[in-house]
């Protein structure tokens, strides 16, 4: 391997405490690829690796979307880089200084995305370059009930940013180099985001260990039924059994069948749910 991509002005950070083992992981993948300036995991219990570890409060989702609005405590670098258990670095060498020209870039949205073409489809969080001055900026922003932070941003408060602070956040094209998570990229990018698209990243093998890891509220994600979704299309049967099986453990089958309805178009969600039952369900 060669030598690692320099990024000593970025700051890897992480925060969890749901899925630590995973995120751990995710650093230790990104810090294989990059020389990064510090790297941090904010918890609320230690977790073992090459990487600073600072303690906070446990989290739990809305927790978290109120952690991630506030500047990341002992860090002092110009940028930070931050990431989840289900995204990291993938590509050192699609890195471009042109990154550095802008306050947030994360992967785009889909144009219709929430129902809404409005234009600021920037903004996913889960794998995301933001600098100082952003990271200052937003913490006063009030997150209203369950919403995410990147959407309050990215959206909501993304024009006022813009024209009170002068934050630049990355035209889409930019960010097509930077990151991807529901639209598919036309060439490899720096890194990516979304259990959907992790099996693109690692082995069957993998993903198996990855599900066994997982904090049961993933199960109910619609992240976890498109993973379903792709190993169905690609008659990956024993994959779809070990993962369906799992999710079964936790959520009853009127709650599984009600999941697959929600987060597909009829009869798509029914027809999936079948196979997986039927994959799992012996006569």
């Amino acid at each position: 391997m060669g030598a690692k991509l320099d990024l000593a002005d970025v700051t890897l950070c992480a925060a969890d405490s749901a899925n630590m083992a995973l995120t751990a992981r995710a650093m230790h993948i990104s810090m294989e690829k990059c020389k990064f300036g510090d790297a941090v995991f904010f918890s609320h219990a230690p977790v073992e690796g090459n990487y600073r570890t600072v303690k906070i409060d446990k989290v739990d989702r809305d927790g978290y979307q109120a952690f991630r609005k506030k500047p990341p405590p002992t860090v002092e670098t110009p940028f930070v880089l931050f990431i989840e258990w289900d995204g990291y670095v993938i590509e050192p060498r699609a890195w471009s200084q042109r990154f550095r020209e802008y306050d947030f870039i994360g992967a785009k949205w889909p144009p219709m995305f929430l129902g809404v073409d409005d234009g600021m489809n920037v903004g996913n969080s889960g794998f995301c370059l933001q600098s100082k001055k952003f990271n200052e900026k937003i913490e006063p922003i009030v997150l209203g009930p369950g919403e995410n932070v990147d959407l309050a941003v990215c959206k909501r408060h993304r024009r006022a940013l813009e024209r009170d602070f002068g934050i630049r956040f990355a035209p889409e094209p930019v960010a097509d180099l930077f990151s991807y998570e529901f639209v598919l990229p036309r060439k490899t990018t720096f890194g990516f985001h979304g259990l959907g698209n992790m099996w693109r990243h690692n082995s069957d093998l993998e993903m198996l260990e990855i599900i066994d890891l997982v904090d049961p509220y993933v199960l109910a994600t619609k992240q976890f039924t498109t993973l379903l979704a792709h190993y169905s299309l690609q008659c990956k049967f024993h994959m779809i059994e070990r993962l369906f099986i799992k999710m079964r453990q936790h959520i009853d089958r009127d709650a599984a069948l009600a999941i697959f309805r929600r987060d597909f178009k009829p009869p798509h969600g029914d027809a999936i749910f079948g196979l997986c039952e039927q994959l799992v369900v012996r006569p």
